[in-house]
C-alpha cells in the first residue's frame, strides 16, 4: 500500500530525510549555508527527462537481475511515470534542500510510491547517474545541432543557386582581389557548417558508451548488467572501465570546443554582414524585422543581431575554457568540482541553439543591392592576376607577368582609370607579349567563365558544388 505524501517543507528549511542521507557517518544535520552553496537544482532540473529516463532502465535492469522484484519495478516505473508527467506540466515541486535533480526526483518518487521507492538507488552512485544525464543531454544536443545546420546548408544552397551568376570584388587583407561568385561565397560557409556537421556526427559515434553500472568509482558488488542499461538507452556500448567513466567529463568539454569552433563560423559570416551591410559597403541590404534601431538616430539601421551573435561567441570561447580549466587541475575519479561543468555546458547549449535558429531567416531574407556592387567591380583592378596568368598561357615566366601587369596597374592608378579603360597601344606597351582583346577579356564574368578546375569560383564549379550539396542534403533529408 502506498504511504501518505508527505508535505514539502518550506524553501531553505532542513528536511530531515534529506539530513537522513548522511546520517550514518555525519551528525547535526546539514548547516543552511552549505546547503545553499552546494545546491545545483537551480540549474541541473534540465536534466530532468534524461535522470527519469536512466532512472527507468536501471529499474528494469534491477528486476531483470532479481535484485528487486517485478512488482516493485512496475510501482517503481509507474511513479517515475507521475513524476514526469508533473516535471511536464509545470507541477513539480522542486526544493533547493535536495540538492539537484537526482534527489529532488528520488524524493518525489518515495513520496508517490513510498519506501519501495528508497529500492531506486541500488547499485548506483550519483556519480555514474549524473555522468548518464550529461552523456544522453549532450548526444541529444549533438543531434538537433546536426538537424539545425542541416537547415542552414539548405538556406546557404538554396540562396547560392540564386545568386551563382551575381558576382562581387572578393578580398584578401579587406582589399578587392578578384571576381568571385555570390553563390561560391556562399558555398564557403556550407564547407565550414558541414565541417561542423561531421565533428557533431563522429562526437555522437565516439560517446555512446553508457556510464551507468560504475557506480562511485569501482562498480557494484550486486549483479549487475551494464550491458543491458546501454542497450535500453540506446548506447553502442557500456563503461569499459568504472575509474575512468565515473569522472569523465569528456563529453562536456568536446562538445564545447566543436561549439567553439561553429560559434567561429558564425562569427566570422556575422562580421561579413555587419561590414558588408554598412553604410560605406552597401553590397548587402537585411531584413528590417531582424534589424533595430537608434533610441536617438531616426535614420539608424543597425544589424544588432549579427553584432550579438559575434558577441556571444566570445561567451562560448570562455565557457569552453572553462571546463577544460575546471578538468585540467582534478585528480583522476569522481569530485564536487565536477558540479561546475553543467553551468558552463547549458549557457552554451543554449548561445548556440538561439544562434543556428535565428541565423535560418536572415540567409533567407538578405538581399543584394547589384547597382552598388556593379560600381566597386569596375574598380579594384581584379582582372588584374588574369591578366599575369593569360601572359603565362603565352610564356612569360609568371614572376616576369607579375611584374608587367604590375607596373600597367600602376600607370592606371597614376592616371584614374581602370584596367577596361587602357587604351589599346598603351596595353601593347606594357604587355608587350600580350595579344588581348580588353573589350572581350577585362570583363568580370568573363574570369568566372574561364575557371574551369574543381572548387574554383567558376560557374562549372559552383554547378558542382551545388550538386553535392543537393545529395549531401538529399542523403540527410530524404529528399
Amino acid at each position: 500500500m502506498t504511504k501518505e505524501k508527505k508535505p514539502s517543507p518550506p524553501a531553505g528549511e532542513s528536511d530531515e530525510r534529506v539530513d537522513a542521507l548522511w546520517s550514518g557517518r555525519l551528525s547535526g544535520g546539514v548547516h543552511p549555508a552549505v546547503q545553499r552553496y552546494t545546491r545545483s537544482i537551480q540549474f541541473d532540473k534540465r536534466l530532468a527527462r534524461w535522470d527519469i529516463q536512466g532512472t527507468a532502465a536501471h529499474v528494469r535492469m534491477l528486476a531483470r537481475q532479481n535484485i528487486i522484484s517485478e512488482q516493485d519495478a512496475e510501482t517503481i516505473l509507474g511513479g517515475l511515470t507521475r513524476v514526469r508527467a508533473e516535471i511536464e506540466n509545470g507541477i513539480f515541486p522542486f526544493r533547493d534542500e535536495l540538492e539537484d535533480i537526482h534527489m529532488n526526483i528520488e524524493r518525489r518518487l518515495i513520496e508517490m510510491v513510498g519506501e519501495v521507492g528508497a529500492k531506486v538507488h541500488a547499485g548506483r552512485s550519483r556519480n555514474d547517474q549524473v555522468a548518464l544525464d550529461v552523456a544522453l543531454y549532450c548526444l541529444d544536443v549533438s543531434g538537433r545541432w546536426r538537424s539545425l545546420i542541416v537547415e542552414v546548408i539548405a538556406r546557404l544552397a538554396t540562396r547560392a543557386e540564386e545568386l551563382k551568376l551575381e558576382l562581387f570584388p572578393g578580398w584578401t587583407h579587406m582589399q578587392s582581389a578578384q571576381p568571385v561568385s555570390w553563390g561560391h561565397y556562399l558555398l564557403s560557409f556550407a564547407e565550414m557548417f558541414g565541417r561542423d556537421y561531421g565533428r557533431l556526427q563522429l562526437f555522437g559515434e565516439m560517446n555512446s558508451t553508457s556510464p551507468l553500472g560504475a557506480g562511485a568509482l569501482g562498480g557494484s558488488s550486486l549483479q549487475l548488467d551494464p550491458e543491458f542499461t546501454a542497450a535500453e538507452l540506446g548506447f553502442r556500448d557500456s563503461f569499459a572501465n568504472s575509474y575512468d567513466v565515473a569522472g569523465n567529463r569528456d563529453t562536456v568539454l568536446e562538445l564545447t570546443q566543436i561549439a567553439t569552433q561553429l560559434m567561429i563560423h558564425l562569427s566570422r559570416l556575422a562580421e561579413d554582414f555587419v561590414y558588408l551591410s554598412s553604410t560605406p559597403v552597401g553590397w548587402l541590404e537585411l531584413p528590417d524585422s531582424l534589424c533595430t534601431g537608434s533610441s536617438m538616430m531616426p535614420q539608424k539601421k543597425n544589424p544588432d543581431l549579427l553584432e550579438l551573435m559575434r558577441g556571444r561567441t566570445a561567451s562560448v570561447i570562455g565557457h569552453g575554457n572553462a571546463v577544460a580549466v575546471l578538468l585540467k587541475g582534478l585528480p583522476t575519479s569522481y569530485h564536487r568540482d565536477l558540479q561546475q561543468d553543467k553551468e558552463h555546458l547549458f549557457a552554451v547549449v543554449d548561445i548556440v541553439s538561439d544562434s543556428l535558429e535565428v541565423l535560418l531567416p536572415l540567409l533567407e531574407g538578405f538581399s543584394i543591392k547589384q547597382e552598388r556592387v556593379a560600381e566597386d567591380l569596375e574598380g579594384g583592378y581584379l582582372m588584374a592576376t588574369d591578366l599575369a596568368e593569360y601572359l603565362v598561357e603565352q610564356g612569360v615566366p609568371f614572376r616576369e607577368a607579375h611584374r608587367q601587369v604590375g607596373r600597367l596597374v600602376g600607370y592606371c592608378v597614376d592616371n584614374l582609370i581602370s584596367l577596361s579603360e587602357v587604351p589599346v597601344e598603351k596595353l601593347r606597351e606594357f604587355l608587350p607579349d600580350s595579344k588581348i582583346d580588353p573589350a572581350q577579356f577585362l570583363v568580370p564574368r568573363k574570369a568566372l567563365e574561364r575557371r574551369k578546375h574543381k572548387g574554383s569560383t567558376g560557374f562549372s564549379s559552383i554547378e558542382s558544388q551545388l550538386e553535392t550539396w543537393r545529395s549531401w542534403l538529399g542523403a540527410r533529408t530524404g529528399s
